[in-house]
């Protein structure tokens, strides 16, 4: 883990080279006068710029480490949940969105006002930073619970936050959300001119803006009873991500110079992959269409320490195995494949992995896709509409856009071998309907939600919200702890909040128990 955050740790510094440019140094603590950036030497690209870095960045701290406790990737400083993490792994994370993202968010609606007449304005550059914003905020909230908000980014005014309630940021981002779709509809802006990750097009800005409203309603449905009203209006408008082109992914690219390929290939392709994979992800992936986009073999050939998931010499270790990492498991370690990293596919030949395989990191970042989409669908459609067939045709076609995405990922990378073939993919596909109609209502929705686990390789922020919110996939494997203790339902708060902020209220939760907001009341045993 010391690796992977360091890795990150990188990555932050590239996303704040913009920050650094022309303001003078931010603590993450909040404690002192954010002077980033101001309206008289920073301008709307520069800040927009340093959002979009700065998003991934958070996003990958945090997708990593939300997918050890799902068991994709392995758990592995602890079988115990409350033993894996310590606060201050978190605390990179919590940099990139107060001293980052959400701080020159706010800088930039300041120089947005400034320079706004009755002629022109920069409302596509609000909207999509407001999106942006909108998806840190609750993204904050599903991992810590409560967090500062409303008294946040203040600067001298308040070096002492306190934390709004996880409810009441929510209803803040959904109220962002909706203003920046009215903002997108308006007319007289400006155009984005450096937007890494839809090219300016706002009409995926809004689809964006749409599917998270829709994922907002549906991840708080057990404690939302506006939930199905706004789940539906935006089902029905039908305005959300509605194809791959318009996924929302972060475009890492091959260059080491500067470094620039995905964080996790850093980790698993340079240097010697001393991580493992959890067992049970490539367990559930065998037979997959897309297992051999998902892992690459590097040595099938020499017995393994471990015993092989997929009887295929496949070698991770089981979840909450903390032995520590064997210089010998090395060159033969299953690693992440071509994707979402940008590694090696498992064309059939076996190798040890260096920096020129694969597509050499050039991955991507899946953080809201069109196949997302359609789970989120599925689970509405099942859960509040009570409508098993509209639920089973976005299913259906969730599974068919994470195949399409997958399957046709950097061609050219690919190789030749091993590929599935259209028959086998399609195969697949039927076997999900077919196992959809056969199953009770709780049946359907776990196999929704197995589908958007296997679909969200790369992205553990969502399998983990979709865990805690429905107990689902029922078949993850146990610890190999006979009693690895309370299930992690929410991470502790990072250090440098706890240590820093003199707020009554900024005081270290008492353990990883407690509840995120829209989960609270669920009884689920999750402690396994």
């Amino acid at each position: 883990m010391t690796k992977y955050m360091n890795i990150m740790k990188s990555v932050a510094i590239i996303a704040s080279l913009f920050a650094v440019v022309s303001c003078e140094t931010i603590e993450t603590d909040l404690t002192e006068d954010p002077n980033q950036l101001t309206a008289d030497d920073a301008n709307l690209e520069f800040l927009f710029n340093s959002n979009q870095l700065a998003l991934a960045s958070f996003f990958e701290t945090l997708q990593f480490q939300e997918a050890t406790v799902m068991r994709m990737e392995l758990m592995n400083v602890s079988p115990f949940y409350a033993s894996q993490y310590a606060a201050g792994d978190f605390d990179l994370a919590w940099t990139g969105a107060y001293a980052d993202l959400l701080n020159e968010t706010k800088q930039l609606k300041e120089i947005a006002a400034a320079i706004e007449t009755p002629d022109v304005n920069a409302n596509n550059y609000i909207a999509a930073a407001q999106i942006l914003e909108a998806y840190t905020l609750v993204t904050l909230v599903d991992t810590f619970g409560d967090v500062p908000y409303s008294e946040a980014l203040q600067g001298s005014n308040n070096f002492d936050p306190g934390r709004d309630s996880g409810e009441s940021i929510y209803d803040a981002a959904r109220e962002l959300l909706l203003n920046s779709i009215t903002k997108i509809n308006g007319s007289n802006s400006v155009a984005i001119s450096s937007d890494i990750y839809f090219n300016g097009d706002m009409s995926k800005w809004q689809a964006l803006a749409n599917t998270l409203l829709l994922k907002l309603a549906v991840t708080t449905r057990l404690n939302n009873n506006n939930a199905a009203a706004e789940a539906n209006a935006v089902i029905n408008a039908g305005n959300f991500i509605s194809d791959n082109s318009g996924d929302f992914d972060f475009n890492w690219s091959a260059s080491a110079e500067p470094e620039s390929r995905h964080p996790t290939f850093q980790l698993q392709y340079i240097g010697g992959p001393d991580i493992y994979i959890a067992n049970a992800m490539l367990s559930r992936m065998d037979g997959d269409p897309r297992f051999n986009y998902y892992f690459f073999q590097q040595d099938g050939a020499d017995p393994y320490a471990y015993p092989p998931a997929s009887g295929d010499g496949f070698e991770g270790r089981d979840h909450g195995d903390a032995g520590p990492p064997v210089a010998a498991d090395f060159p033969k370690v299953t690693v992440q494949g071509l994707y979402p990293i940008g590694g090696k596919y498992n064309d059939g030949t076996t190798e040890a992995v260096s920096a020129s395989s694969g597509a050499a990191g050039a991955g991507i970042s899946p953080i809201m896709s069109h196949a997302f989409t359609r789970f989120l669908i599925a689970e509405a459609q099942l859960t509040l509409n009570g409508n098993a067939g509209a639920a089973r045709s976005a299913l259906i076609a969730g599974v068919t856009a994470s195949m399409d995405k997958v399957t046709s990922f950097q061609g050219g990378a690919n190789g030749a071998g091993n590929e599935p073939t259209g028959a086998e993919i399609q195969s697949y596909i039927d076997s999900v309907g077919a196992a959809y109609d056969a199953a009770s209502n709780e049946g359907k929705l776990d196999i929704i939600i197995k589908e958007y686990y296997k679909a969200a390789w790369g992205n553990g922020i969502e399998v983990y919200n979709n865990f805690r919110r429905t107990s689902y996939p029922s078949d993850l494997a146990p610890s190999i702890a006979p009693n690895p203790g309370t299930f992690t339902h929410s991470m502790l708060y990072p250090a440098n909040y706890v240590n820093n902020n003199n707020n009554p209220d900024a005081v270290q939760k008492s353990s990883v128990a407690e509840k995120i907001w829209w989960a609270e009341g669920t009884t689920f045993n999750l402690d396994y």
